[in-house]
């Protein structure tokens, strides 16, 4: 009974065994899921032995025993699979055919004496076995065992000697194998016992190769990795177990670091000055200990640049360092590092133009501005005083010519806020109707003076009390009024106003200027809102103006997030399209909107100030600017002081208590700002002293500066009357 539990036993370990392999061994070989098969066979192939019941259930089942004659050739292709050892074709071919002649040998054993001469059935304590007497089929097989066992001991021994690529761990695993299966086969046939050592022999070779098998899963580079890298020719993957002992690596990585071969597998022999060491041993070992937790970087190694990972295995059996080319990348990286190094060079550099343009802008508004300021000034007298029509006549002509020269200025002003971002939206209440008026007062005549009808189209319906800026929507149909006055030569004009009234108080308004102008060509429709661009030049050549009025046009619509349109037929005319969105703030219709609204009349006799209690101190270095502010003032009751100076300035303040002080910014010695900064610290009655900044300085953010700074207003040069007048009047003592 003990020896059935013997067979079985080993029978049921093998099962276990096959059964290990398949679930352990993630990615099968086919040659050894064979070899275990075969060993379980056998095991139960002994175990039916034992308990067969006639010679011919005996035969049979030694049949199937001797699928373990079969083991020895794939003991030998596992183990030079193992050792990494490339057997010729010719000699496997060969190993093949001699084993089929074996086989053909077993299969033989119940119809001829080939194999056994003569076989009979015993029994020992009913356990059946065979009594034998071996024929030449048996002969044929121990020579053939007997070579194979040779040949795979040599396959080991020449993998120890000469093969550095081999591990020591796989290769000894193999060499007990291989002297414990010859000691077996040697106590199986010189010692008589009453069991087959056998199964006991095939049990212990399964589980050194279970043992091999799970170890090269565990650290072979060819399996369990599936990296999608794998196959790419740029690929280098090296495999170390958890003491950082090379277990294995691919031909890349012998190309990448040659050194590698010199290190032998299952071993940290590595020569410590070589850069196999340094990028990756010593790496590895940090993250090992602790000390660094970065599990991806780039190594330079001579020209090539690569993206290097280690991943650490499962139960931190060992860690896997695998390596991409990253060259090309890295290249382009650092040419776009470079290039943003020389963006960033180019931005302060483009910084800095728009620094030094702003301050061009600046002081060409401010050079410009004070002459102009003398000649509107002394214009404006003329106007007023001149009784002459001739003199009159030709003042008005001047008045239309600094008019133009200014609205120059004021685009390149506009455009240079713009470009700074500096350009805001202020949105106050207004009436829709007296600003539709006012801009249709200021353009009719323009037209009428080219003999151009205008026309104006106003639906009546729409709401009249609006919020939004107002000065900005004027600028706008002013822009392109002009432009439809300027390329128009015969025709007319047509100014077209309407809407559609939305939810939630607002209106969509839609403003429209239609001409019979020249029109725009087609190839020109994509230049029409670039900047100081003038479209076909050679036909408009005598055509005054900067190229950048739609340009500044479409940059306010876009800010105020409205949309520009048109449509153009070249040689017609065009009808240019805004549409804003606004906000209604109170009830009642534009309905006429050509009823004037008395308190917007303002005729050629200018409103005067009456307060002879009044005293105002003018301050500003240009004598001709004082004398243009005293002569505005003329017919008004005020006492005047005129200071060319801040130091003169200061004097007079200390001795005089004013009412307002009107004072220039930009002076020699002594600047506006400081000069009123020290006439406050010396007189403290003059911390409640409004004091108006008037200045030729108007560029973008002028106004919130001087406010900023202590001044209680501003005024820019040149001077409009009825401005001065306002900002007086509302400082009256």
């Amino acid at each position: 009974m003990g020896i059935i539990v013997y067979y079985s036993f080993c029978a049921v370990c093998s099962l276990v065994l096959l059964f290990l392999i398949l679930f352990l061994i993630k990615q099968h070989n086919a040659l050894h899921i064979l070899f275990f098969i075969f060993v379980c066979a056998a095991n139960f192939g002994y175990l039916l032995l034992a308990l067969s019941a006639s010679l011919s259930e005996a035969l049979l089942a030694n049949q199937i025993t001797y699928l373990g004659s079969f083991l020895p050739i794939l003991i030998i292709l596992a183990n030079s699979e193992f050792c990494k050892i490339k057997l010729p074709k010719p000699f496997v071919v060969l190993l093949l055919s001699l084993n089929a002649v074996q086989l053909f040998l077993v299969l033989s054993i119940r119809y001829s004496q080939i194999y056994y001469r003569s076989a009979y059935l015993g029994k020992y304590y009913g356990v059946s076995y065979l009594i034998k007497d071996y024929g030449p089929g048996h002969t044929y097989y121990l020579l053939l065992l007997l070579s194979e066992t040779l040949f795979s001991a040599l396959v080991v021994l020449y993998a120890i000697l000469k093969k550095k690529n081999v591990a020591y761990v796989t290769v000894s695993v193999l060499s007990v194998g291989f002297f414990a299966t010859v000691m077996v086969f040697f106590l199986e046939r010189h010692i008589q016992l009453e069991v087959e050592l056998v199964p006991v022999s095939y049990m212990l070779i399964s589980i050194l190769y279970l043992i091999i098998s799970y170890r090269d899963q565990t650290y072979d580079i060819g399996t369990g990795i599936a990296s999608v890298y794998e196959e790419q020719k740029n690929y280098v993957c090296i495999s170390l177990d958890r003491k950082l002992r090379l277990m294995d690596y691919n031909k890349n990585a012998s190309l990448v670091y040659p050194e590698v071969d010199a290190v032998h597998i299952d071993s940290a022999q590595y020569n410590k000055a070589s850069n196999f060491y340094s990028d990756i041993i010593l790496w590895v070992s940090h993250i090992k200990d602790g000390g660094d937790s970065e599990l991806e970087k780039i190594i330079p190694v001579g020209d090539r640049f690569y993206k290097t990972s280690i991943r650490i295995r499962p139960r931190k059996l060992g860690y896997v360092v695998e390596m991409i080319d990253d060259t090309d990348f890295q290249n382009n990286l650092q040419l776009m590092v470079q290039n943003m190094k020389d963006l960033k060079v180019a931005e302060q550099t483009a910084m800095e133009a728009s620094r030094a343009k702003s301050q061009f802008l600046a002081n060409m508004s401010h050079e410009i501005r004070t002459p102009i300021n003398a000649i509107m000034g002394m214009n404006e007298m003329i106007l007023r005083t001149s009784d002459d029509t001739r003199i009159t006549e030709y003042a008005g002509y001047i008045e239309e010519a600094t008019g133009s020269l200014m609205s120059l200025i004021n685009d390149i002003l506009d455009f240079s806020k713009i470009e700074a971002g500096k350009m805001e939206i202020v949105e106050t209440q207004y009436r829709l109707s007296a600003m539709i008026r006012s801009v249709v007062q200021m353009m009719s005549p323009r037209a009428q003076a080219k003999d151009l009808t205008f026309r104006t189209t106003v639906s009546p319906s729409l709401p009249d009390k609006l919020f939004g800026d107002e000065n900005r929507i004027k600028q706008i149909l002013i822009n392109i009024l002009s432009n439809a006055v300027k390329y128009t030569r015969k025709g007319y004009i047509h100014f077209a106003v309407d809407g559609e009234i939305a939810e939630e108080n607002t209106v969509t308004l839609r403003f429209s200027v239609t001409d019979t102008g020249i029109g725009i060509r087609d190839e020109d429709i994509g230049k029409l809102f670039d900047t100081f661009e003038r479209l076909d030049s050679r036909n408009n050549r005598n055509i005054e103006g900067t190229g950048l009025g739609l340009a500044i046009t479409k940059r306010i619509v876009d800010k105020m997030e409205g949309t520009l349109t048109v449509d153009t037929e070249y040689g017609k005319g065009s009808t240019f399209t805004v549409t804003l969105e606004q906000r209604i703030t109170g009830v009642g219709n534009v309905g006429d909107w050509q009823q004037t609204d008395p308190r917007e009349h303002r005729s050629r006799e200018r409103v005067t100030i009456q307060a002879p209690d009044m005293r105002i101190l003018v301050v500003d270095d240009n004598r001709m600017n004082l004398k243009v502010i005293e002569k505005l003032l003329s017919d008004s009751q005020l006492t005047l002081d005129m200071a060319v100076s801040g130091q003169e300035a200061i004097s007079k303040a200390i001795a005089t208590d004013y009412h307002l002080v009107l004072m220039d910014h930009y002076m020699p010695d002594l600047d506006g700002l400081s000069a009123m900064q020290q006439i406050r610290k010396l007189n403290p009655a003059y911390e409640s002293i409004p004091f108006v900044a008037l200045t030729a300085n108007a560029i973008s953010g002028s106004e919130e500066f001087y406010k900023n700074h202590g001044f209680s207003d501003y005024l820019s040069k040149p001077v409009i009357y009825n401005d001065l007048i306002e900002v007086i009047s509302k400082y009256i003592p």
